[in-house]
This record gives C-alpha cells, sequence and structure tokens, in this order.
C-alpha cells in the first residue's frame, strides 16, 4: 500500500500470502497498545477503504494501534471471500473452535440473513493455521503483544464481543457507531480470530459495519475508528 499522504507512519512487512502478495502493517511512533486488522474477507473491501482512511486521517503520533488495512488482499483482488487457496481466513485460526471441513456462510450482499439463506461454503484450512496469511498474523499479535485486537468487518451493523476482556471497548465504539453489543451471532463460526484471541488471553472486539454506500460509512464509522486508534474509548 502507498505511504503517500500518511504522517509518521512506518509500513513493515510481516508475511506474504498465497500468492506471494507483501503482507504490511503500519505501526505508530511509540509501541503500538493494540492492533486494528480490516479485510480478512476480500469481499469486504470496504473495510479495507475504511482502514485507509484511517491512517491517512490520524498521525502515527496520535495513534495508540498498529494497523493491519489488508490481511487477505488476494482475496480483494479476486473478489472472494477467501484467499486464494479457497480457505476462509476466519475460519482457519488455531483456536479451540476450529474443525476440519466446510463454513457455510451467507452469499455476498444477502440482506435476509436466516439460516435457510446460509449456503456459500468455504473450506476452513487443512489444518488449523494452515494458511500463510493466517500464520503470519499471528506471529504480528504475538510479537506486538496487544492488548486488544480491533477486527473490522462488515455487514452486519454490529459490535461483537465474546468475552468480558474487551467489554469497555466493545461498548464504547458500540455506543460512538450506533450499534449494540452483542456475545454471539447464534452461528456455528469456528477457527475466528476472535476466539483465537480468546484462547490467547487477548482481549478483541469484531466491528461489523453495515451495508451501506462508501460516503455514508465513512461518515458514521471514521469518527468512532479515529478515536479507537487514539486511544480515545480506553484500553482493556
Amino acid at each position: 500500500m502507498n505511504g503517500a499522504f500518511l504522517d509518521g507512519w512506518r509500513e513493515q512487512e510481516f508475511g506474504r500470502t498465497v500468492r506471494g502478495v507483501p503482507l504490511t502493517v503500519f505501526l505508530p511512533e511509540g509501541e503500538p497498545r493494540a492492533l486494528l486488522v480490516a479485510a480478512i474477507h476480500g469481499e469486504e473491501p470496504e473495510t479495507l477503504l475504511l482502514a485507509r482512511r484511517v491512517l491517512e486521517r490520524v498521525s502515527a503520533a496520535e495513534s495508540r494501534f498498529a494497523v493491519v488495512p489488508c490481511l487477505n488482499p488476494d482475496g480483494v483482488l479476486a473478489g472472494t471471500r477467501q484467499n486464494a487457496a479457497g480457505v476462509d481466513l476466519n475460519r482457519n485460526f488455531p483456536s479451540a473452535t476450529w474443525r476440519a471441513g466446510e463454513s457455510f456462510t451467507f452469499p455476498p450482499g444477502c440482506l435476509d440473513r436466516r439460516l435457510a439463506n446460509r449456503t456459500n461454503r468455504s473450506s476452513t484450512g487443512e489444518s488449523p493455521g494452515s494458511e500463510p496469511e493466517t500464520q503470519a498474523i499471528v506471529a504480528l499479535v504475538r510479537d506486538l503483544r496487544p492488548r486488544v485486537v480491533v477486527d473490522l468487518h462488515s455487514p452486519l451493523a454490529l459490535v461483537l464481543c465474546r468475552d468480558g476482556l474487551g467489554r469497555g471497548l466493545a461498548g464504547a465504539l458500540a455506543e460512538r457507531a450506533g450499534f449494540e453489543v452483542r456475545e454471539t451471532l447464534g452461528l456455528e463460526t469456528p477457527g475466528t480470530l476472535d476466539a483465537w484471541c480468546a484462547d490467547e488471553g487477548v482481549a478483541s472486539v469484531v466491528y461489523e459495519v453495515e451495508h451501506a454506500a462508501l460516503p455514508a460509512l465513512c461518515g458514521r464509522h471514521l469518527p468512532p475508528l479515529e478515536a479507537l486508534v487514539k486511544g480515545e474509548l480506553g484500553l482493556p
């Protein structure tokens, strides 16, 4: 990602995708206290654009977060949820919940999210943590040792916090965004980033923006995201 228009951020490669595309993290001036991850699903490119806009609007000196604006560039380029190996990266983490086989999701753009419509299928990987993108972010989290990982998704319009570690931050973020905080999606989601974080003792929050045009998404979500990375919403 081109560093133009970014104030003080240090770009660092932390891994490569299946197709050899560099994975980059943007580091603030001081030691990062938290981590923001976007575009783990390639069919959610709006999360990449939101993360990029945050990098442009907040200087490295102001940020308490490191930022990974795109964990699945192969999927973004292909317009697929999965990585280039056909694996849903957010079902591939080496958590206690991981299982072999297929994971069922909703078709892209599906607004009627009833279980009967949950028909898209993705591999969870040959083994937990089998994918290079998963391995890279696991290593990065263990290296940075963030107090919280915030995982940016779409389109469910909610904040998800499965355990009490990040509950205060989740509540503050949800209040700014006008969302509710939920503890579960009511669906089987094996091998997710937040489940793995829980196993590692790291607080995690999933921030799901809604389906909307980019100007509307930026208008609603950039202010909460700016406050988040500046540490104004607190840290666990």
